[in-house]
């Protein structure tokens, strides 16, 4: 007798859950989830908490325990699945990161750690206090402590703290159909499978192949077959700033790391081209500003670091300006005859100002994307020249009918007012020619001295105009007005 059949559960009826669909404007998903998780969290119904925050994508789930306490934060994490807490803690701001860490133990830590890919690890561990990083990296397996390790021992702003060892590898002699083959059985643990890299015995990069170059070649034939022997590699010791200029340079979202012999050492992928270029954009606009890069978001800098980061810059200009009174008191004699000439400081120490600050603004993120060098530094400042020749025109002629208007409704009241118009018509020519100068070449200068020329931030030009064109005016004004009013 055959034996009975099981029987077969009855099919469902039941609708599948319709997917939560939340806003994505900043601050939306704490306000529709966070008093969910709350009351969750009071009534400790971790299983629902936990499909709760699994509808969601990690960086939502972030932001929903960031608004939580570091204590009930720590329990909500704990409820992830292992891959979606991983995605979720990269995403993380590093001050809560390491709260976190010390929350979790030692066992969770440790898990949340070697999930990371060797990259994020590294960049996580660097970002933590030395008390912190130190006894996690004992903590973490043999192989992922090497690994890891090997990053954090590059310089922190080179390439190699950028890389990730999680990438696919064949051989010239193999076979399409055999790396294919090896490709579905690694490509799982590879960060990217865009590109597939050729490595000889001696595991040199000789070659890299675009996926799609791979999937449309005969498996018959051999890797050799189908390499270019032409492919573009980063250094481990470069700058990062070189993999942002070289993966814009040649369009790609990922690019090789090699060693000084040529060996395969990683990959960097766009992802954290991306952060880097963001970092370095955001750093360049601070110092601009006037003010030491900050290093991190503006709400985690307290205000005594606010204070120190800003003081030394504002101090030092306003000493700079003070040039200013001593300009002003040697040419006292001629302005207490010429009182006029008073009312139009304004207008010549802005157009200075305005002017060198664009000029510098210009160059230096020319300098930051590699448009310009200092080799360029003579064609520059002649096609700088004629800018300044050509804007001081036109400023000089607007300022010449600046002032006779002012004199029609009796603002400057003079009666030499068309000589007055003319003095700083001719001033404001000789301001922008030399803002430009000023502006354009002080970056090239310093790049070349190996300086940061993001230093040569809006606020130092503008204090530097403000004193040497306050010098062109009163001696442009002094031969003007000479033997008339003066």
């Amino acid at each position: 007798m055959s034996p009975a059949t099981p029987a077969q559960p009855e099919p469902t009826t039941e609708p599948a859950p319709e997917p939560r669909v939340v806003e994505r404007a900043p601050g939306a998903v704490v306000a529709l989830l966070g008093p969910e998780v709350d009351e969750l969290l009071d009534q400790k119904k971790f299983r629902e908490l936990r499909d709760a925050l699994e509808t969601l994508p990690p960086p939502d789930i972030a932001e929903v325990l960031e608004a939580l306490s570091i204590e009930r934060a720590a329990v909500a994490f704990r409820m992830l699945p292992r891959a979606v807490a991983s995605e979720t803690f990269t995403c993380f701001e590093p001050d809560r990161r390491g709260e976190l860490i010390e929350q979790l133990g030692d066992v969770k830590s440790r898990q949340a750690l070697e999930s990371l890919s060797a990259d994020d690890r590294a960049r996580v561990l660097d970002e933590l206090p030395a008390e912190v990083s130190k006894p996690l990296i004992r903590l973490l397996d043999p192989h992922t402590r090497r690994e890891t390790l090997a990053i954090l021992n590059y310089p922190p702003d080179s390439v190699g703290r950028l890389m990730t060892p999680d990438y696919v590898r064949v051989r010239p002699e193999w076979s399409v159909q055999r790396s294919l083959e090896h490709i579905r059985e690694w490509g799982d643990d590879a960060e990217t499978v865009h590109y597939v890299y050729v490595v000889n015995t001696e595991y040199e990069l000789v070659d890299d192949l675009h996926i799609r170059r791979l999937l449309l070649a005969d498996p018959s034939k051999t890797i050799a077959d189908v390499m270019d022997d032409q492919f573009v590699a980063l250094t481990a010791t470069d700058d990062r700033e070189e993999a942002v200029r070289a993966m814009n340079r040649y369009d790609r979202s990922v690019l090789p790391v090699i060693d000084s012999q040529g060996i395969l050492l990683g990959i960097v992928t766009h992802d954290d081209v991306a952060d880097v270029a963001e970092e370095e954009a955001t750093e360049d606009f601070q110092k601009q500003g006037g003010l030491e890069a900050l290093g991190k978001p503006y709400m985690q800098v307290p205000v005594f670091e606010m204070v120190k980061k800003r003081g030394g810059w504002l101090c030092g200009l306003l000493v700079l300006q003070a040039v200013t009174i001593g300009v002003l008191d040697s040419f006292d004699e001629q302005l207490a005859k010429a009182a006029v000439l008073v009312v139009f400081i304004p207008l010549i120490i802005s157009s200075g100002g305005n002017t060198g600050t664009q000029a510098a603004s210009l160059l230096v993120r020319a300098l930051a994307v590699g448009e310009v060098e200092f080799k360029d530094l003579r064609r520059i400042v002649g096609k700088e020249l004629l800018t300044g020749l050509v804007l001081g025109l036109a400023m000089g002629t607007l300022a010449w009918g600046v002032v006779q208007g002012m004199h029609a409704v009796g603002m400057a009241d003079t009666e030499y007012a068309p000589r007055v118009g003319v003095a700083v018509a001719l001033s404001i020519v000789g301001i922008a020619v030399w803002a430009v100068l000023l502006g354009a070449s002080f970056p090239l200068v310093l790049h070349r001295l190996k300086l940061d020329p993001a230093s040569i931030s809006s606020p130092l030009v503008a204090t530097v105009m403000d004193v040497s064109g306050l010098v062109i005016y009163l001696v442009v004004a002094t031969a003007v007005l000479g033997g008339v009013i003066l």
